[in-house]
């Protein structure tokens, strides 16, 4: 692996960053940040601008509309993103559409991924249930053979995404109870299709997440995503993707607390740049591990425990963020997100109330360790 970018993403840098400097993105970061997990107005203007541009797949084959780069420039791609607070498309540019690039029909890459590529199309990801977060493969939502397609019944939970998307990743159970991963199969579903309810969650970052209810969906066998009861490995291509990308916001965060840390004198300067340079050294190993994990993929190679190292240090360094802003800021800093007197708007105090979601979304930590353990360093289970 190597530890600098050559002059190809070098190049790749510079005119990302000419491209995005010639955009008018006026609105487009309010738009984005009253909540992140939605892109809709003027995020989504800006995003269908992006794929009429050919910008949302950087690391898309080219026979499916995409720059046909690597893994390692997607990854430069969304961190200068994140970085300047703009949208992309979320996971189902980041995750989605790579998956459905390798796993999905010529049918299903024809018809799904210009449209993703277009932003005209969102993906809300139905895995989690009340009875199955970490431990995934003991979901029970069902899908039954029925004529000439399946009958999906079940529920889920934290379905981020749900009342805006225009199609389901859903996860169901189509071999016996106890089957677990072995019986688990992928499909795609449009959610305007009968039988699927929507209910609003709110987190207690003030972000949007629903419950999905599944009542007699009728779906043809052509919404599944590659063969019956092997589901469990577009989930988990899905999932690592997902752990890859999601550091990218990082490196604004840690500005923005250096930023929060200035104007101290003496022995509490010294504490506070003592504070800030050890955030600033696991801001540099995250984005290494995540950058090892791109290169792995594009060397061929799957990063199971790579993606799942990045994805624990990028939760905690995220928590740790928002909680050093808000020490540095003081009382203020514990103003309400929104309220008069919060500093910055009171990014980082809902920042820090959200971390916690950062934890166990995509999986929670405590997995991720098990994951690390079992394929990174071949301990038993």
């Amino acid at each position: 692996m190597r530890f600098c970018l050559d002059d190809a993403q070098a190049r790749f840098c510079a005119e990302l960053a000419g491209y995005l400097d010639g955009l008018d993105t006026t609105g487009v970061v309010d738009a984005f940040e009253v909540d992140f997990t939605q892109i809709t107005g003027r995020a989504r203007e800006f995003v269908r601008r992006l794929g009429r541009d050919g910008w949302l797949g950087v690391g898309w084959p080219a026979e499916y509309g995409g720059q046909g780069r690597s893994a390692l420039e997607q990854w430069l791609f969304l961190e200068e993103m994140a970085y300047r607070r703009l949208p992309t498309g979320n996971l189902t540019v980041s995750s989605i559409g790579p998956v459905l690039a390798r796993l999905g029909t010529e049918e299903q890459k024809r018809h799904y991924l210009p449209g993703i590529l277009a932003g005209e199309l969102d993906f809300a990801i139905g895995y989690t249930e009340p009875d199955a977060g970490s431990d995934l493969a003991s979901l029970s939502t069902r899908a039954d053979r029925s004529g000439g397609g399946y009958v999906i019944r079940g529920q889920k939970v934290y379905t981020t995404g749900a009342h805006i998307a225009t199609h389901l990743w859903l996860a169901a159970r189509t071999g016996p109870p106890d089957s677990r991963h072995r019986g688990l199969s992928l499909f795609i579903i449009p959610m305007d299709t009968p039988g699927i309810t929507v209910h609003r969650l709110v987190t207690q970052g003030d972000e949007r997440t629903n419950e999905v209810f599944l009542d007699n969906v009728a779906v043809p066998v052509d919404a599944r995503v590659g063969e019956e009861n092997c589901g469990w490995e577009a989930i988990t291509l899905q999932l690592d993707f997902e752990r890859l990308f999601a550091c990218s916001l990082l490196r604004w965060q840690y500005e923005q607390v250096v930023r929060s840390g200035a104007g101290a004198a003496g022995g509490e300067a010294a504490h506070r740049r003592e504070a800030l340079a050890r955030l600033g050294a696991e801001l540099e190993a995250v984005r290494l591990l995540t950058l090892q994990a791109a290169w792995m993929i594009d060397a061929g190679e799957t990063p199971y425990a790579e993606a799942s190292m990045a994805k624990v240090a990028y939760s905690e360094l995220r928590q740790r963020l928002a909680q050093q802003a808000m020490a540095l800021q003081g009382t203020a800093g514990q103003v309400r997100y929104g309220e008069p007197g919060a500093l910055g708007g009171g990014y980082f105090e809902r920042a820090w109330r959200s971390s916690p979601t950062f934890k166990f979304g995509a999986g929670t930590n405590e997995v991720q360790r098990n994951i690390i353990a079992q394929r990174g360093l071949g301990l038993p289970r």
